[in-house]
């Protein structure tokens, strides 16, 4: 078994190498960067050369097989249901030599993660609230379209001209349905796979753990003194660890759900 692992990873080697900046896709996108790679997909900035717009083009991993693919195919299918300014918009999904790819709108700015580790940005509590209030809107307009996003977190927030969207919808499914068994398998070596049917609690946990990922960003430690709990850590107004506890599972959560958790985000700001 662990020799065949080891084959794969060298085959995922060869075969998955991102493509060369100038390559034409389809004959019609222009690769300009590598943005990321994913496990199941490659990101790229690319030229659309019939309309001249930069575009995000995704392509599934080779070394991947079908599930690849098949993540890809129903990522298109989310996100030609949404509708919201928040959200790239899909532009093209097609199939060019064996792959497939969708190209979606490419949103300009930084992504929280870069904001926090590379520019060394620290956020207050006002801030992180702010911030998470806007992102809630496009969370909340996913789940009214009947699917949950299943991958809230600061990697995938872009912060454009001050306000948040929301990307990367690869782990993105509708109500009630569980990973695709295949994932699960792949995520066997993970502590707890999540196995569940999906609900919009999980992402409202999501954006629990996205909102205090956000507050540490202005965390300094002690120098000498042990790690704790954020609890203890982090000093906050008692209604922001009120609610942190509820998003993560530690008092009870939301009955109503995201139009009850905007509400009390609201009260909270408006008392700073």
């Amino acid at each position: 078994m662990e020799l065949q692992r080891s084959w794969q990873r060298v085959v995922g080697l060869w075969t998955d190498r991102p493509r060369r900046e100038g390559s034409m896709i389809s004959g019609r996108y222009r690769i300009q960067e590598l943005l990321g790679m994913g496990s199941y997909g490659l990101t790229y900035l690319c030229m659309d050369e019939q309309d001249g717009n930069e575009v995000a083009l995704k392509e599934s991993k080779p070394s991947k097989g079908r599930l690849s693919a098949r993540l890809l195919e129903r990522e298109a299918d989310v996100m030609n249901r949404m509708n919201h300014p928040a959200i790239p918009k899909l532009l093209h999904a097609f199939i060019y030599k064996g792959r497939s790819y969708i190209s979606t709108e490419y949103i300009r700015g930084e992504t929280l993660e870069q904001c926090i580790f590379e520019q060394g940005r620290k956020y207050t509590e006002q801030e992180c609230l702010a911030l998470a209030l806007q992102l809630l809107e496009p969370v909340v307009h996913v789940h009214e379209r009947g699917y949950i996003h299943g991958d809230v977190r600061i990697p995938n927030v872009i912060l454009r001209d001050g306000r948040v969207n929301l990307i990367d919808f690869g782990l993105a499914r509708r109500m009630g349905e569980p990973l695709l068994p295949e994932l699960k398998r792949r995520m066997r070596e993970l502590p707890k796979p999540e196995d569940e049917p999906a609900s919009p609690d999980q992402d409202l946990q999501d954006l629990g753990h996205f909102l205090l990922f956000m507050l540490y960003s202005a965390y300094e430690p002690e120098k000498g003194k042990a790690p704790a709990s954020w609890q203890e850590e982090l000093k906050l107004t008692p209604g922001l660890y009120h609610m942190l506890e509820r998003l993560l599972g530690l008092r009870p959560g939301y009955t109503n759900g995201a139009p009850e958790l905007q509400a009390e985000m609201e009260r909270l700001l408006n008392s700073y």
